[in-house]
């Protein structure tokens, strides 16, 4: 998954508003207010409070106005089609970076689907971790694979369709519904859970961002200066592997046995979407440094040293008030 699909701000194509029509304000952004028509205005997230903003362009600044401002500012009525849309906007903003008139409303807030789109690669995974799943607990040894050659190679086995196609039958016996039921809850499971491997391959960006300061601080030990400002950023990121190791870890727990899931299938299903949007949300933020940290050699080098700065800035920017107490004590 690219940085730029974590990072959708906009409405693609496939969810872009109509031209020249009226549109649905329970499926678009859609204001009727003239405020909202000004060129270039958009909503977004303070940087400092992180609360919901309408900025507008004034000549060479761009002007915030607080969401919650907005409809005594502009006499808009309480009860009226903008004031229920601007009580959305707050919600919209934790599955996108940036609203701006007309755009539709996320997935997540009408249907509980995601917004983002994936890789087909990520439902070949999920596919394969699925299967692998059927056919352990077919031989009474359900387990999680998550090695993608591994799960390549067990997918592509002649024996694993037929099998596939045994566990099919016997939990349709179990449950006690149709075989096309089975099949069909399991390709809900496969689809929602693609979504979880697709964020999986995108932290491997930001896990690699804490390797490679881990690299670095062996590299810049005779650097005093710079030794120390990698060992903050340590303490500062260390957390946040772990935390985002332990969601995954407990998603991957709770979906690693097929009967369990077939039998909570609804919850199995909010379960896993819930993680989605809060891993999705976590991530929004770490795009550019993702994207700065590509391509980097771990050597002495000027480029480098100014990446190690923004990214110092960026973590102690978003991380250092839960970890102030540990600096505290170095």
């Amino acid at each position: 998954m690219s940085t730029a699909e974590i990072q959708t701000t906009e409405a693609d194509d496939a969810n872009s508003a109509p031209s020249g029509e009226k549109l649905d304000p329970s499926v678009y952004f859609s204001f009727e207010h003239k405020i909202f028509t000004v060129e270039g205005a958009f909503f977004q997230l303070a940087h400092d409070n992180k609360e919901p903003c309408f900025y507008v362009n004034l000549g060479e600044m761009t002007g915030a106005i607080p969401t919650k401002s907005l409809c005594k500012e502009f006499g808009i009525e309480d009860g009226s089609s903008d004031a229920t849309l601007l009580k959305t906007i707050g919600s919209a903003l934790k599955y996108v970076k940036e609203i701006r008139p007309n755009d539709s409303i996320p997935r997540e807030l009408l249907d509980g689907s995601a917004s983002w789109s994936i890789e087909e690669s990520h439902k070949d995974i999920a596919r394969g971790r699925i299967t692998v799943q059927l056919v352990s607990w077919l031989s009474g040894n359900e387990e999680i694979v998550l090695n993608h050659r591994e799960l390549e190679g067990i997918s592509s086995d002649p024996s694993t369709k037929e099998k596939v196609q045994d566990a099919f039958r016997e939990i349709s016996e179990k449950l006690g519904i149709t075989k096309e039921d089975v099949v069909s809850k399991i390709d809900d499971i496969i689809r929602e859970l693609a979504y979880i491997e697709a964020l999986r391959d995108y932290y491997s960006g930001i896990k690699k961002i804490s390797t490679n300061l881990t690299r670095l601080a062996s590299i810049y030990k005779r650097d005093r200066g710079t030794s120390e400002d990698i060992n903050r950023m340590q303490i500062l990121i260390d957390p946040v592997i772990k935390k985002f190791d332990r969601i995954f870890t407990e998603i991957d727990a709770q979906t690693c046995e097929v009967l369990v899931i077939l039998k909570n299938f609804d919850p199995t299903i909010q379960t896993i979407r819930d993680t989605r949007d809060d891993l999705h949300q976590r991530f929004m933020i770490w795009g550019e440094m993702v994207d700065g940290w590509k391509g980097l050699i771990m050597e002495e080098d000027s480029t480098v040293e100014r990446q190690l700065k923004v990214t110092y800035q960026f973590l102690a920017r978003n991380f250092m008030q839960s970890q102030s107490w540990r600096l505290g004590n170095l």
